[in-house]
């Protein structure tokens, strides 16, 4: 039997539970029906350790992916392996969003099953499957994005132009993301499934995440969201199960309300930790100290290992700081392996990390005013809002981020949800999904 697997990064129990039996569409009181689970987040939960987790089985320190990002800079090996066609120097150094498979330590599940996978809009998919969808724009010399997308097989790229226009990936990240990017990506769906009819197919539904950071997952409005992406993947789950085949529903992780920050390159430059160069950017060569931040966790890596523990004690004093880990009692964490920093951050449930490492606004590169998620040495979720006067984020106004993840909180309620398959006694961890699958 083929399986459909639709991601929704962002429903927890808890946001399940708001949503009225009679506002549930009939497909979705189903897959209840049939099971829900809690998963038991793996650490970090971020999207695309999560996915790794979910399809691979095994934690971040067997599959390696630690992060979003990757602090390319400490090994020239793995180079050949990102996608240099854009910002290639920035990226040789910290690279985020990298979309090749190669980059896994360790098969994906279906690998040397004879199975047909399709993966859509998933992280690190090329070279992971039969069939893939995944954003990959141009970024122009003169500062322009074009939309464009890769897929396996090439021909299914002018396809689904042709059918659907082009991806709307102005609508898929930065101030304007809304549905519009999640309607194009369940009508992509569909045209595969009705031409592919894949063993399995994974689909990335992003619509929850935006709002989630925007307002928290206390928002008013989380709701309507919540009722639009359901009324969105309708269509494509009716004939899912209209084809006899099974439909699974799953997140990667929830989320919890925020109203903090803490920027911890900053305050490692405020203790000479971080080096800067003659352009005012981070000299990563030379630095002693630098904190790749990824929403609630902060991988910190140093030049020399002898320093770990004074500078973990100072980072240890910071009231943002929930969690800390270094050497081999990182993998209490799953993430006792070289690509992840010497030194892990967790933030506390209410809190984030910012990428920043200057305190004056005035020294902020042009980058930080875009959005700009290649030279980013970071994850900015204030990419999420704009201001018409000035033409730019809202960088310096980390506050308006009222949602984030990546750790695990403490109340199983705002844990991921997996919906269709049997109900277990207990959560189920990551790794067990997939298995499952």
């Amino acid at each position: 039997m083929s399986t459909v697997v639709l991601d929704l990064p962002g429903l927890s129990s808890r946001l399940l539970d708001r949503l009225p039996t009679d506002g549930q569409p009939a497909w979705l009181r189903d897959l209840i029906t049939r099971g829900r689970n809690t998963i038991e987040p793996v650490r970090p939960a971020v999207t695309m350790p999560a996915q790794a987790t979910l399809t691979t089985g095994v934690l971040p320190q067997q599959h390696g992916i630690v992060a979003n990002g990757v602090a390319s800079y400490r090994d020239p090996s793995i180079h050949t392996r990102l996608d240099l066609a854009n910002h290639a120097e920035d990226r040789k150094r910290v690279s985020f969003w990298e979309q090749s498979n190669d980059l896994l330590q360790t098969p994906r599940v279906w690998a040397d099953t004879g199975s047909t996978v399709a993966m859509l809009f998933f992280q690190s998919s090329i070279g992971a499957a039969d069939i893939v969808i995944t954003p990959k724009p141009t970024h122009t010399p003169d500062g322009k994005t074009i939309s464009d997308c890769w897929t396996n097989p090439p021909t299914l790229n002018e396809q689904l132009k042709d059918e659907l226009g082009p991806f709307p990936l102005h609508h898929y990240w930065g101030p304007m993301a809304n549905i519009e990017s999640t309607q194009w990506i369940v009508a992509s769906a569909q045209h595969v499934w009705a031409h592919h009819k894949p063993d399995l197919m994974l689909t990335y539904i992003p619509h929850l995440d935006y709002n989630l950071q925007r307002l928290g997952p206390s928002g008013a409005s989380i709701l309507d969201d919540l009722i639009a992406v359901f009324d969105t993947i309708t269509p494509l789950a009716e004939q899912v199960a209209a084809d006899g085949a099974r439909l699974v529903l799953l997140s990667e992780y929830g989320m919890t309300d925020v109203s903090r920050s803490l920027a911890p390159n900053a305050l490692l430059r405020a203790h000479d930790l971080l080096t800067i160069n003659d352009t005012g950017l981070i000299d990563y060569a030379n630095t002693p100290a630098f904190a790749l931040c990824d929403h609630q966790v902060a991988h910190v890596y140093l030049k020399d290992e002898a320093d770990v523990d004074r500078i973990a004690a100072m980072l240890a004093e910071q009231s943002e700081v929930n969690e800390i880990y270094t050497g081999s009692a990182r993998a209490e964490v799953g993430l006792d392996t070289d690509r992840a920093g010497h030194i892990v951050l967790f933030a506390c449930e209410d809190a984030w990390f910012e990428y920043r490492w200057w305190d004056d606004w005035a020294d902020a590169p042009d980058f930080a005013w875009t959005v700009d998620i290649h030279r980013k040495p970071g994850y900015d979720p204030t990419e999420l809002f704009f201001d018409p006067t000035t033409r730019r984020i809202r960088a310096d106004q980390p506050q308006r981020v009222k949602g984030s993840h990546g750790s695990r909180p403490a109340d199983p309620a705002d844990w991921p949800v997996l919906l269709g398959l049997p109900r277990a006694d207990r959560p189920i961890t990551a790794c067990d999904v997939a298995q499952m699958l």
